[in-house]
């Protein structure tokens, strides 16, 4: 009987599930991973299929309101969003666990000085307000009760998390846990050693503002406010012909030749804002990985602008 209400609860969405053999063991794996650091409750197949019909719907929608380029862009960054969603949920997920863990060391440290042993701490911190750290807490908490060693639950934890951060800090504690020294002292330790690397972090961002201001305002402003007025010309021209009344000496212009060079600077914008947001995570985070996160919000606001006085720029020109 459980079973039969389990199967009958399963959102019709989580029926769609795309075959193995289309996407490859490899990127199901990776895919997997990220779903379950994201706490998203979809396999891999069922993520990807309901993206592909979300891709599939937009481009039908966009093909017939506009043309089949927009319909493939529309369904291109439905499959950037299966694959980019959870690896962002995943690192903002992270980055909390980061920023909590170290006042959650410090916070054990003083417990374990007050006279509890180290696991009513742990307990003591998956029932705190650590937000996604409590949870991983109280994971290692339930991995403890059921026969796992301290050691493991907790290396379990770290590869979770998926934070070279966090792998360093635990084996660190657990390394100072088995060389014998008082517990309140390492977990102190690390927790400083953790605010250490915080701070590295925030300083390089600091020190990389000016870089990372420019590309934006490069990519996000100057360069679709550019390409939005070479790409509003050729509806001036026609505007221009038309009120000087298209003599008959006037030279033959091909307008469908130009209006596709208006759609390769549609793309052009596009993909200046993606190289740019691969570039601004390569020099605040050192990782061409982390500027994915970026990618579809830039794409998106440079698009915007590029739209936006594209559209204006002949009715400006009409009123000068």
């Amino acid at each position: 009987m459980a079973e039969e209400e389990k199967k009958k609860k399963v959102s019709p969405i989580k029926k769609i599930k795309i075959p193995k053999k289309l996407m490859g063991e490899k990127f199901i794996k990776q895919t997997d991973l990220a779903l379950a650091r994201a706490k998203i409750s979809f396999s891999a197949q069922e993520w990807a299929g309901m993206f592909v019909i979300i891709g599939i719907v937009l481009f039908l929608v966009l093909t017939v309101i506009f043309n089949i380029i927009y319909g493939v862009v529309g369904f291109g960054i439905s499959l950037a969003l299966m694959v980019m969603w959870p690896r962002m949920q995943a690192d903002k997920r992270k980055g909390a666990i980061e920023d909590s863990l170290p006042d959650a060391l410090h916070h054990m440290a003083v417990a374990i000085k007050t006279g509890l042993v180290l696991e009513s701490v742990i307990m003591e911190i998956g029932e705190a307000d650590y937000g996604p750290l409590s949870e991983e807490f109280a994971q290692v908490v339930l991995e403890i009760k059921r026969g796992r060693t301290m050691r493991d639950a907790f290396l379990n934890f770290a590869l979770r998390s998926g934070s070279k951060d966090i792998v360093r800090a635990i084996n660190l504690l657990l390394e100072g846990m088995e060389s014998g020294g008082p517990i309140s002292d390492v977990l102190d330790e690390v927790s400083e050693d953790m605010k250490s690397t915080k701070e590295v972090k925030q300083d390089r961002k600091t020190f990389t503002s000016q870089q990372i201001s420019f590309l934006a305002m490069a990519s996000l402003m100057a360069g679709p406010f550019v390409m939005g007025v070479v790409g509003a010309l050729p509806e001036i021209m026609e505007a221009a012909m038309a009120g000087a009344g298209g003599g008959a000496g006037a030279p033959a212009v091909d307008m469908a030749e130009i209006y596709q060079v208006v759609d390769a600077l549609t793309v052009y914008v596009i993909l200046q804002a993606i190289s740019s947001a691969i570039m601004m995570g390569v020099i605040m985070f050192g990782e061409f990985k982390s500027g994915v996160k970026f990618m579809i919000p830039m794409a998106i606001i440079a698009y915007s602008v590029y739209s936006v006085v594209k559209y204006i720029m002949p009715s400006a020109v009409s009123i000068f």
